[in-house]
């Protein structure tokens, strides 16, 4: 058993189903029993299912593996889970602006604000890749048959098999035409190549953009990192001061706010101005709450 420590009051369901990347191969969310179960491939290439509970102000990790783990893997998985959810930021600041909004008061009597995220950045970066242009049930099938033709499996007595997100070597040994025909993400081939690429370039150093220290707008050289994908990979990276702009953003702010009629694009995007640094996790509760 892995135990980490909570430093504050931590809300561990809204902390996995607030973002919908827990509906997302290769997680899984069990809501009766409140487990989050993730494998995950380590830097050693052991492959372990990581069985997540909260317990008084710890979390739990039970992990599943046929190899033994050594004290770095330990770490690296406290490391990964940390990550994923956000144990190290601070939302004071935020909670102090949803008390001046009556409709967002739940968010500091819940602790909620924290978004999931995924053990490394080139999954998400292929995640958000492929959310764009497209629905959500399809964005789901195409994270399934990507997890399902490519992951490694977990041994472990589960059923069916488990398998971990695929590595970006697995994902350029399949090729292009692969991820066309097997995985059918369609012209996004030629964008998840491109970011398994980086991830692999010791210069672009792809998951180097995880520290707060790191230019992330050369996440923007990724091909099919626009702008909607750039400020979502922003929000993963903990900036919140950018808005996913895209046809769900426009149709909710035009409806709440412009009484239907499509107002122009700077006032269209300057709804949520007063909320800061904390822009993204305001539209996202406004339209989520």
């Amino acid at each position: 058993m892995i135990i980490i420590p909570l430093q504050e009051p931590f809300n561990f369901e809204a902390a996995i189903t607030d973002y919908g990347w827990w509906m997302l191969s290769p997680n899984y969310w069990n809501n009766e029993e409140h487990l989050f179960y993730r494998p995950i491939q380590l830097s050693t290439g052991k492959n372990v299912l990581l069985c997540i509970s909260k317990h008084n102000h710890q979390l739990m990790i039970e992990t599943e593996t046929n190899i033994p783990l050594e004290h770095n893997d330990t770490k690296e998985i406290k490391d990964q889970v940390s990550w994923m959810f956000r144990l190290q930021d601070t939302f004071e600041p935020f909670y102090t602006l949803c008390h001046d909004y009556e409709e967002l008061l739940h968010i500091p009597t819940k602790r909620k604000g924290r978004l999931l995220r995924s053990p490394t950045l080139f999954e998400d970066v292929v995640k958000v890749i492929l959310t764009t242009n497209t629905r959500w049930k399809q964005t789901m099938n195409m994270v399934n048959n990507l997890v399902n033709g490519l992951g490694e499996s977990v041994k472990t007595n589960h059923q069916p098999e488990i398998k971990t997100f695929p590595t970006p070597e697995r994902v350029l040994e399949a090729g292009e035409s692969y991820l066309k025909e097997h995985v059918r993400v369609g012209y996004r081939s030629t964008y998840i190549i491109d970011a398994a690429t980086k991830a692999l370039d010791p210069v672009f150093d792809l998951e180097s953009y995880t520290s707060p220290e790191s230019d992330s707008t050369k996440l923007k050289e990724i091909k099919g990192i626009g702008p909607y994908a750039f400020n979502t990979l922003s929000m993963i990276l903990g900036k919140y001061d950018l808005l996913p702009v895209d046809s769900e953003y426009k149709a909710h702010v035009i409806k709440k706010y412009f009484n239907g009629e499509p107002p122009t694009k700077q006032k269209l995007e300057s709804v949520y101005d007063k909320w800061g640094s904390y822009k993204f996790l305001a539209y996202w509760y406004d339209i989520y709450s």
